[in-house]
């Protein structure tokens, strides 16, 4: 699918895949196998084993910590998916784009609203970002700060920092000016 918004719904790529095979069914069906698709993938994809210790470590610096998240094309699906993590408490505030928001990233008002969220000017923001084709060009657009942790080969981009790891970012953020 060459149209963003719905890169992630399920129920659409069901519905291409069944098409190309040449095999009807009901729309009830397909939409089930969506929600046990995410289930699924929510029980067998844990956070990266760096994240807790690591949102904690800012947390203890006094910093606010915020959530954007692009939706999984089925509403409300993302944000149960957010809820699973032992650690959701940590963020003050969670955006999901594309369902608070009328894009998906990189659509600049998802990074506009977490700002607004947390009650910060989006240039005291620094963004930590896994997906450059995503999260950097928007975070930016507002005036944000980016930071990528460097995984999966995504080298890509145009952030302010790289970081090899999300464990190495409390001691950036030690070096940035307080304004942040």
């Amino acid at each position: 699918m060459h149209v963003r918004k719905f890169l992630y719904n399920r129920d659409i790529w069901w519905k291409t895949l069944l098409a190309e095979l040449d095999v009807s069914t009901r729309v009830p069906l397909i939409h089930r196998v969506t929600l046990r698709y995410w289930n699924t993938y929510a029980q067998n994809s844990p956070p990266f084993r760096d994240a807790e210790s690591t949102l904690r470590r800012v947390k203890r610096m006094g910093l606010k910590i915020g959530l954007v998240s692009d939706s999984d094309g089925t509403p409300g699906m993302k944000r149960k998916r957010i809820r699973g993590v032992p650690f959701h408490k940590l963020f003050e505030a969670v955006v999901v784009a594309g369902e608070d928001t009328p894009r998906v990233k990189p659509g600049h008002e998802s990074f506009r609203l977490i700002a607004e969220r947390l009650r910060v000017p989006p240039e005291s923001c620094i963004y930590v970002a896994d997906n450059p084709r995503t999260d950097i060009a928007g975070a930016r657009a507002v005036g944000m700060t980016s930071v990528i942790v460097r995984r999966r080969g995504n080298d890509a981009g145009n952030p302010n920092y790289r970081i090899p790891r999300l464990s190495a970012l409390p001691k950036l953020l030690s070096t940035m000016p307080r304004s942040h």
